[in-house]
């Protein structure tokens, strides 16, 4: 059983050319893959990389050893799936996804509609789309809702290609701003960015995107260091922010009324530069919807006509 361990951490170590982006990924020390990789090693009798200007690569043994021990990943799970204890009775849903308030309030609809919520086992992670990618490739989620902002797609895509993931988009959509009743342009009729010089915007402060190239993650760090701003990390507060400090603003995908309600906010059209976005559904290979997985999509397409005003993208009832 070792073994297997470890020979999901070296596929790691293949995918990524690195024993600290691996260690990175599996969330665990650099010593301990290390110390994982030799025990390997030392098991089979070959050495399974070498050290190059390019990072860790297989060696030709190595690479044989890895193609057979995917099967054997792949094998291995498809056993634990057929034999592992299960009660179907319990609900089961994990998912990672962005700081958006249609899917939370789907996600609200899904849990309530069980009923009794001492009787299930949901997880729901609220991060930025880089961890959600990591989530679910090294199955800490079995789904994830991935958002990009349409001119970095092609990085985001790679990545997914990369970790060879699958997608499905859901929605496409335009930030709008979210500002307090009570902000100096809340009733303007039309609001530019250059309107916005003067006030206070809220931003989440972990955006990144994969395999960016220096010079735009460059600009793009540029962009998210300027003044009046105020970096947050989590959801809640941004509402308490915007409604009690009544000059502040974000962009935000469309909240739904009973937030701009609770927090005495309005949401409002903006010429925002390249405000295009996705959000994608993201799962591994061979994923297969549970029952429960379902009834969270039905939630989500009626998260999405009630806020967005239409379906979404894809149609989840092909995922089978």
């Amino acid at each position: 059983m070792n073994n297997l361990q470890n020979l999901r951490y070296a596929l790691e170590v293949e995918k990524t050319n690195s024993v600290s982006k691996a260690a990175e990924n599996l969330y665990i020390g650099q010593p301990k893959l290390s110390k994982a990789i030799k025990e390997l090693e030392d098991s089979v009798g070959i050495t399974i990389f070498t050290r190059t200007p390019k990072g860790m690569v297989p060696t030709e043994k190595g690479k044989e050893l890895l193609l057979r021990a995917k099967e054997v990943i792949r094998r291995a799970d498809e056993l634990e799936s057929l034999f592992r204890p299960s009660d179907t009775d319990i609900p089961k849903f994990d998912i990672s996804v962005p700081r958006a308030s249609y899917i939370s309030a789907a996600f609200t609809d899904f849990a309530s509609s069980f009923g009794d919520v001492s009787n299930m086992m949901l997880n729901y992670r609220e991060t930025n789309s880089i961890r959600i990618i990591k989530n679910v490739s090294n199955e800490i989620n079995r789904l994830g809702i991935v958002r990009y902002q349409n001119i970095y797609e092609k990085y985001f895509l790679g990545e997914l290609d990369e970790r060879e993931l699958r997608y499905r988009k859901l929605v496409e959509f335009g930030y709008v701003l979210a500002m307090s009743e009570k902000h100096p342009l809340a009733s303007a009729e039309h609001i530019d960015w250059h309107d916005l010089a003067g006030y206070t915007e809220l931003v989440h402060g972990d955006i990144n995107i994969p395999s960016l190239p220096i010079s735009e993650a460059r600009q793009l760090a540029d962009t998210q260091s300027k003044k009046n701003t105020i970096t947050l990390y989590e959801r809640a507060s941004q509402f308490e922010l915007l409604s009690e400090v009544t000059t502040t603003f974000m962009p935000v995908s469309r909240l739904p009324d009973n937030t701009l309600k609770k927090y005495s906010l309005v949401q409002k059209e903006c010429d925002f530069p390249d405000n295009a976005y996705t959000d994608m559904l993201i799962f591994r290979k061979g994923y297969r919807p549970t029952d429960a997985d379902r009834k969270f999509f039905s939630c989500l397409e009626k998260s999405v006509r009630k806020i967005f005003g239409h379906g979404l993208v894809s149609d989840l009832s092909s995922l089978h």
